[in-house]
């Protein structure tokens, strides 16, 4: 499969490059290009990591031929520092064990002795030529798959700090994750239709989930916990957004499927196809907005008993120039034998274009059982945490 990826590519650059040398790259101003960037620092009381912070940016360039398709590169990437033992949400979970378990191959999460810390990181995101016309758009390069570009769920105040898919977790505590991302921002050729009454529906290929991410590290020592290696990963998502015209009511939806390969070389036997489903939405009014998300997986047990699920269910109300949010989550990890309910309540506002600034209260009660001795066979874990997110963008 990678010498697939590898050729599509080539005819990617290939096709495109005659073309805006031809039509567009020796006009004055032919060219457009973009550069963004994001930092945010986030604090927490009663947290593993009291304060942490990111710095991300983003660029692209593109080219608009005379046919009106549209070629170019978008690459991304940050540097973090999140919460040593919890680094791109995999990581040794709950309390120590005598012996490690295997890491989900969705979920990332083990149990174990000890959990392996990791400092500031930084990463490369994206790196991905693409070309985008009239029969839909074409990418390859590293990126994100289908699955997690297309994500629909309920809206949140914190752009880092959520109780769901967080990139930065202070307390450590947080395993609900529903935005299917699999393969992180690996290697990969994806398709994606053009959008014809508001729904578009796309096909990613990775042949091999090989890079570390920031949010998702499919790669990274657990301290002695094994990861599954995962290869030839597909990817199948669809996405509906649509405004009504008459009410202004703004409708989102995704629906997801993925399966790869998952094995571990030292553990033979352990590991086999990993297969995860979810699915998403969420309404949003003048001043008011609410959704749920949905996600399913086996990750990757050759055993049946080993299942990750997750659900959160959120929304938030604009009252002037503040935003009030409420969010809850529940996920489960069978291979672990872990469960988590939150629940969460937050303001924000937006000061300037730039400048955004939330603050709230986040409550977790997690359940750890199937210990093995001398740990009791069920252990409860409740925490309540004040979170504070800053956010400078541009």
């Amino acid at each position: 499969m990678r010498q697939h990826l590898t050729g599509l590519a080539v005819a990617l650059v290939a096709v495109a490059a005659p073309a805006a040398a031809q039509d567009v790259w020796d006009e004055t101003g032919g060219m457009e290009t973009e550069a963004t960037y994001e930092a945010a620092v986030v604090a927490a009381s009663d947290a593993d990591e009291p304060v942490l912070y990111t710095l991300r940016g983003a660029f692209a360039a593109n080219l608009v031929l005379d046919n009106g398709a549209e070629v170019g590169f978008r690459a991304s990437g940050g540097f973090d520092k999140d919460n040593p033992s919890r680094a791109g949400f995999s990581g040794v979970f709950g309390p120590a064990q005598p012996a490690p378990t295997p890491a989900g191959a969705f979920s990332g999460l083990a149990r174990g002795p000890t959990a392996g810390d990791a400092g500031p990181r930084g990463r490369l995101e994206t790196g991905y030529f693409y070309i985008d016309g009239g029969y839909g758009e074409l990418r390859a390069g590293l990126d994100e798959g289908v699955a997690t570009r297309f994500f629909e769920g309920a809206p949140t105040l914190f752009r880092h700090a959520a109780l769901l898919n967080p990139s930065l977790d202070p307390t450590g505590r947080t395993i609900a994750r529903t935005d299917h991302d699999l393969t992180g921002p690996s290697l990969k050729v994806s398709y994606a239709t053009p959008r014809i009454l508001g729904a578009r529906a796309g096909v990613s290929l990775t042949p091999e989930a090989n890079a570390a991410g920031l949010d998702r590290d499919p790669v990274r020592d657990l301290g002695g916990a094994p990861q599954a290696d995962i290869e030839n990963a597909v990817e199948v998502g669809l996405n509906v957004s649509r405004r009504l015209p008459r009410s202004g009511v703004r409708l989102r939806a995704a629906a997801a499927w993925s399966q790869a390969d998952a094995a571990q070389t030292p553990l033979p036997g352990v590991y086999d196809t990993v297969e995860t489903w979810s699915a998403g939405g969420s309404v949003e009014l003048s001043s008011l907005a609410f959704g749920a998300s949905y996600l399913d997986s086996d990750n990757g047990y050759a055993a049946s008993n080993g299942d990750y699920t997750a659900v959160s269910a959120g929304l938030r109300l604009t009252l002037g120039k503040i935003d009030a949010g409420l969010e809850l989550a529940t996920a489960e990890d069978e291979g672990i034998g872990a469960e988590s309910d939150s629940l969460g309540l937050s303001a924000g506002r937006n000061f300037g274009e730039r400048l955004r600034i939330v603050g709230g209260w986040q409550s977790r009660d997690t359940r750890y059982t199937g210990n093995r001795p001398p740990l009791a066979p069920q252990i409860r874990e409740e925490a309540d945490s004040i979170v504070i997110e800053i956010t400078l963008s541009g």
